[in-house]
């Protein structure tokens, strides 16, 4: 069983979260980020075509894709509420000074044990709605969200720029890295061209590794590759990782240039592509995947909602 948003909202709490979330992601694709990319760079694509509908193809949680031969990318409102409601429990938490990891054990408890999450992630997590009324929570939920929203959609258009190929065609799994990464750096770019820290990255791939199967979930690299080309959409990899990384710690004045303290803001950049490359070495590690999965499996899911309790 594959964990799916209808067990975490109803379609009417979707309906109404697409009235307030529509506006803003037509603003940030139309407004923010369309005018920022080089005249070749919009040529190549053509006209990109944003959908948003409620619930992607397959009700995947973080289900963000694209359609490269049709010119079509989707964000799926399902998934943006999803990481909303997490960057909401990551600032909570950092706030109230509790352990982080209990997120990630969420997200792994979601990908092992779909069954035993129902409800929202706020909810699961204990986080008061009235969590974001607080001005620091507030803050860094924004920042979180804004930086994965910026590159989610432009990791998709990527694809459609780039003409990218579904995964079935694929022979190997370097051809999957190369492409996720060629998608993964215009994102990087024009975040860096905007000037908009990627502070959200970090806990975004985090959450995906947990969710996502990854190299070390298999025994061999051909039942991984095979996995590709049956199943994978966005494959995570130790090298996809630590390429995000670089182009982070290469760019970190450049993303802290529009901060009040931008020598902070590189500092915390710094320390965010670090923990990337963290996550990056788990990947391929089948004992830590393998432990992780055991964790995932122990997990008192009612556990999570006492786990911030002050």
């Amino acid at each position: 069983m594959e964990p799916n948003v209808s067990q975490l909202y109803s379609t009417s709490e979707l309906r109404e979260i697409g009235v307030r979330y529509l506006p803003n992601l037509r603003r940030i694709w139309a407004e923010d980020f369309l005018p920022h990319l080089s005249p070749d760079e919009r040529a190549q694509a053509g006209t990109v075509n944003l959908n948003l509908p409620l619930v992607g193809a397959t009700g995947y949680p973080l289900e963000f894709y694209s359609y490269p031969i049709q010119r079509q990318v989707f964000l799926p409102i399902a998934s943006l509420k999803f990481i909303d409601d997490l960057a909401v429990a990551y600032a909570y938490y950092d706030k109230m000074g509790c352990d982080l990891g209990t997120i990630s054990d969420y997200a792994a408890v979601l990908r092992f044990r779909p069954q035993h999450v129902m409800g929202s992630p706020l909810d699961t997590l204990g986080v008061p709605r009235t969590a974001i009324n607080d001005p620091y929570v507030n803050d860094v939920a924004q920042k979180v969200l804004k930086s994965i929203v910026f590159f989610v959609a432009v990791h998709e258009f990527a694809h459609v720029m780039h003409h990218h190929k579904d995964y079935k065609e694929f022979e190997d799994a370097q051809q999957a890295q190369r492409q996720e990464s060629e998608a993964d750096a215009l994102a990087v770019e024009v975040m860096r061209r905007i000037g908009v820290p990627p502070v959200g990255l970090t806990f975004f791939f985090l959450i995906a590794s947990r969710m996502e199967i990854s190299p070390g979930d298999f025994d061999t690299l051909a039942e991984y590759e095979l996995h590709l080309r049956k199943r994978a959409t966005h494959p995570l990899s130790t090298q996809r990782l630590l390429n995000v990384a670089e182009n982070i710690e290469n760019n970190v004045s450049a993303f802290a240039r529009l901060q009040a303290d931008p020598a902070s803001w590189e500092q915390r950049l710094k320390a965010a592509a670090l923990s990337l490359r963290e996550i990056a070495r788990t990947l391929d590690d089948r004992k830590m995947r393998l432990f992780l999965a055991e964790r995932a499996q122990r997990a008192d899911v009612a556990a999570f909602r006492l786990a911030c309790r002050r």
